[in-house]
């Protein structure tokens, strides 16, 4: 049986599984601290012992990796793990096929295989349009953001790094976040607001206006508005709706009538506290052009690998090339 080595690597951990060509639900999945391995080609080699696979058991290597692949060397921020195409080409052998995806490429990937059990919507719109495009978004250590065209093989990811796009301040208290930001970073990205560090901005941000100096960890944080802490609460609902706005925009630029797709480590994890926040209502909150970003369906991806399962489909796709 043909098998596809298929891994999800970011600074800090990295994820390696094993599938069967043009099947998609990961399998014998094992989680890495990439400090604890010198090099990717270690942890692989290690991964492929614990499976019992040998490299001539595989006819394609997909890496979904945390940061942009368009470079020569690829680098990582957090380990000292740096490696070429040339050099996983070489490793693996001139038969196995290679790809490297950046992570939420991958993500783009896994919308057409993912079942309907594996996400949530958000809210009403219009049902999906599978031939229009969509949106991946998802906050987490960062904020990932690809856009997705549907094509007759494999989905066209678009590239862009649309998670530093300037942020929209539209209350009096975005205002002041926006100011508190503006006065420690200069320019205020999305990303600075939508991510886990994002979190922690915004709550030191509204801790300052209660005319507190705290600033708590992202999981603090977390672990605050689980119990009803006020601040806690507050700092979330203003993430959920800087998400509403940044999703918003992105409809008005692509009428994504395919969907959008929220991922990432922080929203999955509150799941109702979001279904029953103000996102839509601000996501929707565009003027004239309300009626418009409404009829755009959104959904929380709910599947434990997504970007996993978008690298299976790469390797079924390259391995049919």
């Amino acid at each position: 049986m043909s098998h596809a080595l298929i891994a999800d690597l970011g600074g800090t951990n990295a994820r390696f599984a094993v599938v069967s060509l043009n099947e998609y639900q990961p399998q014998k999945v094992e989680v890495f601290a990439c400090n604890e391995f010198d090099s990717f080609f270690s942890a692989a080699s290690q991964y492929l012992d614990v499976c019992s696979l040998s490299i001539k058991d595989l006819d394609a290597v997909v890496l979904a990796i945390a940061g942009p692949v368009n470079q020569e060397i690829i680098k990582f921020s957090n380990n000292p793990w740096s490696f070429t195409k040339k050099d996983i080409e070489s490793f693996f052998g001139e038969t196995v096929q290679v790809a490297l995806l950046n992570d939420f490429d991958a993500i783009g990937y896994s919308l057409d295989v993912l079942s309907t059990n594996e996400y949530i919507q958000i809210g009403e719109g219009q049902p999906v349009d599978a031939m229009s495009p969509a949106w991946v978004v998802g906050p987490g250590t960062g904020l990932g953001v690809a856009c997705v065209v549907p094509q007759t093989n494999i989905n066209l990811i678009l590239p862009g790094e649309a998670g530093h796009v300037d942020v929209a301040s539209c209350t009096p208290q975005e205002d002041y976040i926006l100011a508190f930001l503006r006065e420690r970073h200069g320019r205020v990205s999305a990303e600075r607001v939508l991510s886990g560090m994002g979190l922690e901005n915004i709550y030191e941000a509204l801790a300052k206006r209660s005319g507190i100096d705290q600033r708590l960890s992202a999981k603090e944080v977390g672990d605050a508005f689980l119990n009803q802490d006020p601040l806690a609460c507050a700092a979330f609902e203003q993430f959920f709706m800087y998400l509403g706005r940044v999703v918003g925009d992105l409809i008005l630029n692509v009428e994504s009538r395919g969907g959008v797709f929220i991922a990432g480590g922080i929203v999955p994890r509150y799941l109702a506290q979001f279904q029953a926040s103000n996102f839509r209502q601000v996501m929707q909150e565009k003027g004239r052009m309300s009626d418009f970003v409404g009829n755009i369906p959104v959904f929380v991806i709910t599947a434990e690998y997504p970007g996993l399962m978008g690298c299976a489909n790469y390797a079924s796709y390259l391995a049919a090339e």
